[in-house]
C-alpha cells in the first residue's frame, strides 16, 4: 500500500510540474494551457513560447504566448500565423520590476507607430488612445498583464487583474500583436513559437 500511494504522489507531482513553464531568464512560471470564456464560448490555447522583454540591460518582464488550435511548421510561417485573425490568442506579462505607467503608455504608443502604416495608424488611433488609457497605474514588479485576441479582432486587456472594455477591431489587435511578432519586434520573437517548430 504504502508503495502504491508513493507512486500516486509521484504522478501527482510529475502531473503538476508539467502544468506549468518557466521563463528562463526571469524565472517566471506560466500555466502550459490558458482557458477564457467570452458571451459564452470557450477558448481553449496551448503555450506556443517564452520570452522576456528587456529595455537596455534591466529584465522588464517574462512574457508568454498562447494560441488555439496552434500550428506547427517553420518559424517565418509560425510568426506570420500567429498576426492573422481567426482564433483566439493570448499574451501573458509577469513583471520583474516596477514601471511607471507613463512609460507603459508611451512605449505602447512607440510601439503602434512603428508597426502600423499611416493609414492604419490613422483608422485605429481612437482604439490606441483607448487601449493607452487602460494604464493609469504605476505596475509593481508580480503584477500581470494579460492580452486576448479572439475571433474577430476583439481584444480584451486585464491589467492588474482588472479586466477592461473589449476593444473590438482586427487591424487594431493585429498591429498590437505585431510589436512582439513582427520583423521590428522588442522581444526575441522565435521563442514565442519556440513550442512549435519542427
Amino acid at each position: 500500500m504504502l508503495c502504491l500511494l508513493t507512486a500516486v504522489a509521484l504522478c501527482a507531482a510529475a502531473g503538476s510540474a508539467q502544468e506549468t513553464a518557466k521563463e528562463a531568464s526571469t524565472g517566471k512560471n506560466f500555466p502550459v494551457v490558458a482557458h477564457y470564456s467570452y458571451h459564452g464560448t470557450d477558448f481553449t490555447m496551448s503555450l506556443t513560447g517564452l520570452t522576456v522583454r528587456k529595455k537596455f540591460v534591466f529584465k522588464v518582464y517574462g512574457m508568454a504566448h498562447y494560441a488555439q488550435d496552434p500550428p506547427r511548421g517553420k518559424k517565418e510561417e509560425l510568426l506570420k500565423a500567429m498576426i492573422v485573425d481567426g482564433t483566439a490568442k493570448q499574451i501573458s506579462m509577469d513583471f520583474a520590476r516596477d514601471v511607471d505607467a507613463t512609460k507603459i503608455r508611451e512605449a505602447y504608443a512607440d510601439g503602434f507607430k512603428e508597426n502600423a502604416t499611416a493609414d492604419e495608424l490613422k483608422a485605429i488611433q481612437p482604439f490606441v488612445d483607448q487601449f493607452t488609457g487602460y494604464f493609469t497605474k504605476e505596475v509593481k514588479e508580480n503584477e500581470q498583464f494579460v492580452l486576448r485576441w479572439l475571433p474577430g479582432g476583439v481584444l480584451i486587456a486585464t491589467i492588474a487583474g482588472e479586466e477592461k472594455p473589449a476593444i473590438i477591431n482586427t487591424t487594431f489587435a493585429r498591429v498590437l500583436w505585431t510589436i512582439w511578432f513582427g520583423p521590428d519586434s522588442i522581444v526575441d520573437r522565435d521563442e514565442l513559437v519556440g513550442r512549435l517548430t519542427d
